[in-house]
């Protein structure tokens, strides 16, 4: 066992309007499996970075540990796997790597290929293999990106098996099956949580009701008190009025009795103000805690027809290599219908055949009338969310107020799309398609990157909008939560 202490840490990059980290202080024990989660853009990499020793913010972090990160970083993709691991793991201890290569289900002649031919999968699970066989601690930053559902659940075992490690992952399935602590990066605090997803998840929920309920009582006295309070404030002015006054016998007033009347009252009333402020500032500290999932707004048009599209001996080639071929399909309005198949199965050359970035063969009905609203694994855009708008005919605050219900802050919006968290490139693409009045969705991945609370707000407003959507998704809970039916990419068949 090791601690990691971190005392009084306060880290910003240059330029950065807000700190990443402002007196940051905690324990943390290497032999946790500890899963690390937050909004995107809230410092989790950033938080493996001080812990790396690749920046340095002000306060002391103390530990016995080397650490070491994944993803790798990788500067010549031509060199091969082995080259790679011979970087970090003495090559007379080779063997280590092709045991967790072994136990990850990667065969040993990726080892000897060139890094630039290897499949996003068989990139994630070669350079897993090297940092578990290297000496250091490990951080794991979405290791998930790039593994198909099947690929998450074999990574969730495998990892459920390691002593300890640090992991950053947005899929509540894997966090359920191999963390046994959960620190969350929330708005106000960082909290350490002894469990995996489920139990946090479940903690936060009573706590959230419980700082509710406490809001809503805080409020009603709020209301109250500011009531009393300037009913005794009139009371003090007309106290202290009469101090120079006339009675009815034409007598002048006890002013020193009456003043000290009019102090009584107005002392009163200070009290009542006090305790209103109080009752405010408590509020706002409970209104710091809780995380509000804003509702999305995703608005569908209905098509003249049930019938979005049908295709048969659906066929794309890229160059001479046949990506799909005979591929029959067919979907209704109002479902949402989720493909699934092993990684290059075609699933994603589907998408961009249907939303005509490239062609293809066969009997295809697709009405030109059909709106389809596409949103691609990736995407590069080197403009401003403003140009990003226009260049869809978008209303630009409408985007950014889709955009602020994301997590995006004030300061975010001038930035460049080139700039930002891959986490915050995605939810610039999904924003822009949930401003879009389509028939048809079509989202590549749409998760890849999102934090869990994003994911919870896509999926209450896909399933509050009724939306005709066709999606390729590795988020096993997002899937099982939207799809009205699945389709098997690869031999045809479907499933319900």
């Amino acid at each position: 066992m090791s601690l990691i202490q971190l005392d009084h840490i306060t880290f910003s990059y240059p330029g950065g309007l807000v700190p990443v980290f402002d007196d940051l202080s905690l324990q943390l024990d290497t032999d946790w499996k500890m899963g690390i989660i937050g909004r995107n853009g809230i410092g989790k990499s950033t938080f493996f970075a001080l812990l790396s020793g690749e920046v340095r913010g002000e306060g002391r972090l103390t530990c016995d540990q080397d650490f070491i990160r994944f993803p790798i970083a990788i500067s010549d993709e031509n060199a091969c796997g082995y080259e790679l691991s011979c970087e970090f793991v003495p090559e007379r201890e080779f063997w280590k790597v092709l045991r967790e290569a072994d136990l990850l289900g990667l065969s040993a002649e990726v080892f000897y290929r060139p890094v630039s031919t290897l499949s996003g999968g068989e990139r994630t699970k070669l350079q897993l293999s090297i940092v578990f066989a290297a000496d250091g601690f490990v951080l794991l930053d979405e290791p998930t990106d790039h593994l198909d559902r099947a690929g998450r659940e074999a990574l969730a075992r495998y990892l459920s098996r390691k002593h300890g490690f640090f992991l950053v992952s947005h899929d509540r399935a894997v966090l359920d099956g191999c963390c046994d602590h959960i620190l969350s990066f929330e708005k106000s605090a960082v909290r350490v949580t002894h469990g995996n997803y489920t139990v946090w998840r479940s903690e936060r929920d009573k706590q959230e009701q419980a700082d509710r309920s406490r809001k809503d009582q805080l409020e009603k006295e709020r209301v109250r008190l500011r009531e009393a309070a300037n009913r005794i404030a009139d009371w003090s002015d007309r106290a202290e009025g009469e101090k120079f006054g006339t009675l009815s016998s034409g007598l002048r007033a006890d002013r020193g009795y009456l003043g000290a009347k009019a102090a009584r009252v107005m002392k009163r009333a200070t009290a009542a103000r006090d305790r209103t402020a109080r009752a405010e500032s408590e509020i706002s500290g409970l209104l710091k805690n809780i995380e509000e999932n804003e509702p999305l707004c995703l608005s569908p048009e209905k098509f003249f027809r049930e019938s979005l599209l049908s295709v048969r001996g659906f066929s794309v080639c890229i160059g001479e290599e046949i990506i799909l071929r005979d591929l029959s399909f067919s979907m209704r309005q109002g479902e949402r219908v989720a493909l699934a198949g092993i990684n290059g199965a075609g699933k994603s050359t589907f998408l961009k055949a249907l939303a005509g970035e490239i062609p293809a063969e066969g009997e295809i009905d697709l009405s030109p009338r059909l709106k389809i609203s596409y949103v691609p694994q990736t995407f590069i855009y080197d403009g401003t969310l403003a140009d990003y708008a226009a260049e869809y005919s978008i209303d630009e605050s409408y985007y950014k107020a889709i955009l602020a219900k994301f997590g995006f802050a004030r300061h975010d919006f001038p930035r460049r799309l080139s700039e930002m968290s891959e986490g915050q490139k995605k939810k610039a693409a999904l924003a822009r398609s949930l401003c879009e009045r389509a028939h048809l969705y079509l989202w590549d991945e749409p998760l890849n990157y999102l934090d869990i609370l994003s994911r919870e707000q896509v999926e209450n407003e896909i399933l509050d909008s009724g939306a005709s959507l066709l999606f390729v998704e590795h988020d096993a809970v997002f899937s099982e939560k939207i799809a009205t039916r699945t389709v098997l990419i690869g031999n045809g068949s479907e499933k319900s």
